[in-house]
């Protein structure tokens, strides 16, 4: 199926590994212009260079931190510089440390809201200039489905996306008068780099260890398993293209039946 994205100029955050880079995969491989923003340049670099190669059309890359106040406005000024338009954000950096609630730092509060929450908010006030003038626009938000379902553990992620949902609803009636349209996909438990850490945090004070507790842990999944990334990416190209047309202002569970609620 043709997605329509072909020459489309997309930024995604969070882009060097798991979601946020299957994201930029199935970009590159619909033909959009890619620009990849992680922290670390040499993971962005080969990213990069084989999306280029393997799909040919144009993927570059900005090397910044998220949670740095001016570092959306360098890149969606860079962007447009480079291309002379912005079609399609995704914000999907971050990702939020878990434990016991009074173990948890005040560091590790501030990193789940600078990085997750302001990161992409700033993200999203940098990019609009741009798609009000074109009057075109297709924003997408990564916010785990702890937002909607909060685990004791996930506390800080869980505050962090429940917030990043409400600025989703609430900007969408804001936007839409100019062609701009933004969602969320709430993933459940992902297969990605952070999944071992998340799982030796959650198990501590157990008495089991991480292999344990995710065995366990994998009996609240209906589906018995943990998604790959690709499986959550899906859904997030879906919401940037033309074929949710229809579509704002609303989020995507995406758990493998995990979340407790009304289909």
């Amino acid at each position: 199926m043709d997605l329509g994205l072909k020459n489309r100029v997309a930024i995604v955050t969070g882009a060097s590994k798991g979601i946020g880079a299957a994201c930029a995969e199935i970009l590159a491989a619909e033909g959009a212009k890619v620009v990849l923003v992680a922290r670390t340049p040499r993971y962005l670099d080969a990213l990069a260079k084989r999306l280029a190669k393997r799909y040919r059309t144009e993927v570059g890359f900005i090397a910044a931190d998220m949670s740095q106040r001016g570092s959306a406005d360098h890149i969606a000024k860079q962007v447009v510089r480079t291309f002379g338009r912005i079609d399609i954000l995704i914000n999907s950096a971050g990702s939020s440390q878990g434990g016991l609630f009074w173990e948890v730092s005040d560091d590790t509060w501030d990193s789940a809201l600078q990085l997750k929450f302001l990161g992409a908010v700033r993200m999203v006030r940098a990019v609009l200039p741009t798609m009000r003038r074109q009057k075109y626009g297709r924003i997408v938000n990564v916010a785990g489905n702890t937002g909607r379902q909060p685990h004791p553990r996930l506390l800080p992620g869980a505050t962090t996306n429940a917030a990043l949902l409400s600025f989703t609803k609430g900007l969408s009636e804001e936007i839409m008068k100019y062609g701009i349209y933004i969602n969320a996909l709430q993933p459940g438990p992902t297969q990605t780099e952070h999944w071992g850490t998340l799982m030796a945090s959650l198990s501590r004070g157990t008495g089991m260890t991480p292999k344990a507790f995710e065995k366990e842990f994998m009996k609240e999944i209906p589906m018995r398993r943990v998604a790959a990334a690709i499986e959550m990416a899906r859904p997030v190209i879906f919401m940037a293209s033309d074929l949710a047309s229809y579509m704002t202002g609303r989020s995507i569970i995406v758990d493998g039946g995990w979340t407790k609620d009304l289909a």
